[in-house]
């Protein structure tokens, strides 16, 4: 029992049901440990990071155990894995000592405008515009006829009202919402498809031939996972798949744009090659070449750039058969929304979070991120538990996680009681992490340990740890030998 009246084996079986997995045969023990709120927030945050983190382990477990017939004892402590749900909270990534470059997202006081702040509209009504990258910060000063200042946006917000200001920036893909309230997300159209879909949907929607499960010495160490992802939640997927020892190669285009601080928090243990995906290029030919070889694809940018590129889930498994296809959205992959962009603090705005962190005023949870990192955990352990159904019945398979999906998930994981939060400081944060610190082409790096301890086959990252994006080979490393 965790805390007031919430199992948390019991939460955790449920989820590895949900996807297709289960402890039973594959783990000989759990330690689960660290039983608190630790953070302010009415959320159950410890749990929402911990189920996760230990249903990817538990995938990785069970590909071992399916292969050499061996089970493994998994541990955690459940403050320390709140690291990974937000870098924000103490154990943010440092390189030759110091927290990563926020670049352009940096201001004289704070974050710049349009990153995390919320807005109130004529009809008073809060949003929470994000225009954190160039074109869409562009598109939302120039809807908003304003200065990129804190107060030129306020000021110029305060003139629309909530509904059309929301539709308006929707029309100029501005990722862009409205903080509603819990009732609001449940009526909404959008909010309905939202219940109606799995956190983590696991589907098989093409024939392929059986794939055997990777080999080598480590679960997944003959896995290879090809992505074309940004931001957080995406790339973190491969991040996790690389902590159990996937072949995982990101892709960016020559011309694509990141934060530092995002690529050195998400993308830990991949590599990184730069590649032009226009048809008829050649960089599009690499390309083709190294997905015809993957057994994963992941993306998460917006279901009309994945079509333009020919990069849905039944044109990579036409042509790889026996891919398993990986998407994570905003908002859900169906309803009237699925086409609309958005981040971790809108799917939190969207589904109430804000409203009930903030009692009425909206806020974002210690740490501010919530969604992504779980949504890249489940995401991977939707990966392992298609890649075991693939190595018996076959297939091609589509694995789909979305930002609004994680975050009403973690809504209906309930609540702390409220003397015990109550009990904290405003500013209380976990224990501290443990650190590992590694040489890397970008220099020293500290960062914290995957926080899921396995018996057999501890969870981390080959050299390097960290690599410079787009600065690798496009290319495959050579398959393992040995069982």
């Amino acid at each position: 029992m965790m805390g007031d009246r919430f199992d948390f084996t019991r939460e955790l079986d449920s989820t590895l049901k949900m996807i297709g997995l289960g402890r039973e045969s594959a783990v000989s023990g759990l330690t689960v440990t660290g039983d608190g709120p630790y953070v302010r927030s009415p959320l159950r945050m410890s749990a929402a990071i911990g189920v996760p983190l230990l249903a990817s382990a538990v995938g990785a477990a069970q590909i071992w155990q399916l292969r050499t017939g061996r089970a493994q004892h998994l541990s955690l402590h459940l403050g320390r894995g709140l690291h990974r749900m937000s870098p924000f909270l103490g154990g943010g990534t440092t390189l030759n000592g110091y927290f990563s470059s926020m670049g352009s997202l940096a201001g004289l006081t704070g974050l710049a405008p349009a990153a995390w702040d919320f807005y109130r509209t004529a009809d008073d009504r809060w949003v929470i515009p994000i225009a954190c990258y160039p074109r869409t910060r562009d598109a939302l000063l120039d809807l908003l006829d304003c200065a990129h200042t804190r107060e030129r946006i306020a000021a110029a917000v305060r003139r629309w009202e909530a509904d059309a200001l929301e539709e308006a920036a929707a029309e100029r893909a501005v990722p862009f919402a409205i903080a509603r309230s819990r009732a609001e997300f449940l009526a909404h159209p959008q909010g309905r498809a939202v219940l109606a879909e799995s956190p983590v949907a696991v589907e098989r929607i093409a024939d392929g031939p059986t794939v055997p499960l990777p080999t080598g010495p480590r679960p997944l160490s003959s896995l290879r996972c090809l992505q074309y992802t940004h931001i957080l939640a995406g790339t973190a997927t491969g991040r996790t798949l690389a902590e159990y020892g996937a072949d995982v190669l990101h892709v960016c285009e020559p011309d694509s744009f990141e934060h530092d601080a995002v690529w050195h928090e998400s993308a830990a243990g991949m590599r990184s090659a730069r590649l032009d995906l226009h048809a008829g290029t050649e960089g599009r030919a690499a390309f083709d070449g190294l997905l015809r070889e993957a057994d994963v694809f992941v993306h998460n940018h917006r279901p009309a750039k994945a079509e333009r590129l020919g990069l849905t889930a039944e044109e990579c498994a036409a042509a790889r058969p026996g891919i398993v296809h990986c998407s994570l959205s905003a908002y859900g992959h169906t309803g009237p929304w699925r086409a609309r962009g958005g981040f971790d603090q809108q799917a939190q705005a969207f589904t109430g979070i804000s409203l009930r962190e903030g009692d009425g005023t909206p806020k974002l949870p210690p740490g501010r991120i919530l969604c992504d990192y779980v949504a890249s955990y489940l995401a991977a352990t939707g990966i392992m538990a298609a890649a075991v159904r693939r190595a018996t019945e076959g297939g091609s398979y589509a694995v789909r996680v979305s930002l609004a999906g994680v975050a009403n998930w973690c809504w209906e994981l309930g609540s702390w009681d409220p003397e015990l939060t109550a009990a904290l400081a405003e500013d209380a944060v976990p224990p501290a992490p443990e650190w590992d610190t590694r040489t890397t082409p970008l220099g020293e790096i500290r960062y914290t340990l995957p926080p899921v301890r396995l018996s057999e086959t501890p969870a981390g990252y080959d050299d390097p740890v960290l690599v410079p994006r787009g600065s690798s080979a496009p290319r495959w490393r050579p398959l393992p030998v040995g069982p």
